[in-house]
């Protein structure tokens, strides 16, 4: 298991992605980091946002906290998790303190455009979304209070000058719905996918009638 932590650190980062530009099929290690990017945004967020919507507390999770494993395991030390009241600390929390440093390491080493790691952020909440009104059609008003919050914050929850996942968020009255990318985070230049896919879902190459 690998400190995210560690991965602030360039050389461990390089050497982080190497490894799994190889175990992936990756043609170089932008594409690698997109895909991290895509896996970790799967993950860690899910657990802040379960919190906020069931929780009477919402999670604070530091990257000191997270251990990633070359098949992209993600745990989290449990004794390391703090619990807020304060909606604002916990957005910081998952943003600007956790999310973003891992974006700017990615990007640091590859070059990789932010805005292409921030909307693979925002195409994994979406997804959270969706499924969570799918599963709980009951709490239907809270998922979409949650979502709209989400899609209010300003810059300073990113430490950004403005929310830089704005554009790629799903409209808060349309959670069931499936928003096509406006960029492509290049799963279709993987040389071998697990899934039968050729692009991802909601590629907006693949997709030609795509909204933005």
């Amino acid at each position: 298991m690998i400190p995210v932590l560690a991965l602030m650190e360039e050389v461990k980062c390089i050497e982080f992605l190497n490894h799994q530009m190889q175990r992936i099929y990756a043609p170089n290690l932008k594409v690698t980091a997109s895909m991290m990017m895509k896996k970790y945004a799967q993950v860690l967020p899910a657990q802040v946002l379960d919190s906020m919507l069931w929780e009477e507390q919402a999670k604070i999770i530091p990257l000191s906290s997270c251990t990633i494993s070359e098949q992209l395991d993600i745990r989290v030390d449990a004794l390391q998790v703090k619990y807020t009241d304060s909606r604002q600390e916990a957005w910081e929390g998952l943003f600007a303190y956790h999310i973003l440093p891992l974006l700017q390491a990615f990007h640091q080493v590859t070059n990789i455009p932010l805005f292409i790691l921030w909307e693979n952020v925002a195409v994994r909440l979406n997804s959270f979304f969706r499924k969570a009104v799918e599963k709980y059609p009951d709490h239907r008003q809270r998922i979409i209070e949650l979502a709209r919050e989400l899609n209010q914050l300003d810059g300073s929850y990113f430490d950004c000058m403005n929310h830089p996942m704005s554009s790629y968020l799903t409209n808060p009255n349309s959670l069931s719905e499936q928003k096509i990318r406006r960029t492509c985070c290049y799963f279709h230049k993987l040389e071998k996918k697990k899934e039968t896919l050729t692009h991802c879902l909601v590629c907006p190459l693949h997709n030609k009638n795509c909204s933005s």
